[in-house]
């Protein structure tokens, strides 16, 4: 894992220090918004999609340091699902990356301004994104991709599914609907739109479509077993949450969900191979999903 942890360790660095300079808050009356998003958004994140953005760009022959300010948009959509995710009508979290809920240390109002705030941020980053100027219909692409992950079809109708379903008992289809929904669309973008920067051919695009979508529900099944064997100083958030929810682990047991989830890692990883450039950390990305303990 020497790779995944020095480009992890990179990554996280140059997003964190771009991700202060974008949630600054101003000396002024918008200070509580920026406030807030800020506070989320530098609680320590482990930076996942950034690293997925960067690799599938490199993987594809571009830098993707020229495209900082898009892995930025794709982290602040993520940390505006949390921030939403953690709310009282949601999941009623009190802890987040080992620090209190933004809802907990401001309110709930900036909370959900503050998460409304970062999605528009992020369309606006790319929009204004210098290299993407020029390169036609580049910016309208990303942002589809975006949108799509995040909007009805996508992030909001997982996270509805999710809570409509509480309760009851869910079959796999069903299942994977609603992981795939509230945590593999936003792989299944990120890769995308990192191999959209870096011009990928349309193969290039497939293989890393597939492997994303199998790494994001592995992902959201580790975070299951996670809810069910970590503790809260483990994780850096509250445990137990999901017990009235359909999860593998709940619903299949932790061994079949470990099972399902190797399974996934391997098939994610298999779609690498159609790959022609070093795919090392992006291989030991999907396995650290299984080794995880936050």
């Amino acid at each position: 894992m020497k790779a995944l942890t020095q480009r992890l360790a990179e990554v996280r660095a140059e997003i964190d220090e771009r991700l202060a300079v974008l949630t600054e808050p101003p000396d002024d009356h918008r200070a509580k918004t920026y406030r807030a998003l800020n506070y989320t958004a530098l609680a320590g994140g482990k930076r996942v999609r950034p690293l997925l953005f960067y690799c599938a760009c490199e993987v594809c022959g571009g830098d993707p340091r020229r495209f900082i300010d898009v892995a930025c948009a794709i982290e602040l959509v993520h940390t505006a699902s949390l921030v939403l995710d953690d709310l009282p009508a949601m999941d009623d979290a009190s802890l987040r990356r080992g620090r209190p809920t933004v809802h907990t240390v401001y309110d709930e109002a900036a909370a959900i301004l503050a998460a409304v705030g970062g999605l528009m941020q992020a369309f606006e980053l790319i929009a204004a994104c210098g290299a993407i100027r020029g390169r036609r219909g580049l910016s309208a692409k990303l942002s589809l991709e975006l949108s799509r992950a995040v909007g009805r079809d996508g992030m909001i109708a997982g996270q509805q599914l999710d809570l409509d379903a509480t309760g009851s008992r869910l079959g796999m289809e069903e299942l994977e609907f609603i992981h795939a929904a509230k945590t593999g669309v936003l792989f299944i973008a990120t890769a995308r739109m990192g191999a959209l920067c870096a011009g990928a051919r349309d193969f290039e695009l497939e293989a890393l479509e597939a492997y994303a979508k199998n790494l994001g529900l592995a992902f959201q099944i580790a975070d299951d077993l996670l809810d069910v064997t970590a503790s809260a100083e483990e994780l850096g958030k509250d445990v137990g949450k999901d017990v009235a929810k359909p999860t593998f682990a709940h619903l299949f047991g932790l061994e079949a969900s470990r099972a399902v989830a190797h399974e996934l890692v391997e098939t994610s990883q298999a779609a690498l191979g159609l790959l022609r450039r070093d795919t090392t950390v992006l291989s030991q990305l999907a396995a650290f999903v299984l080794e995880r303990r936050r």
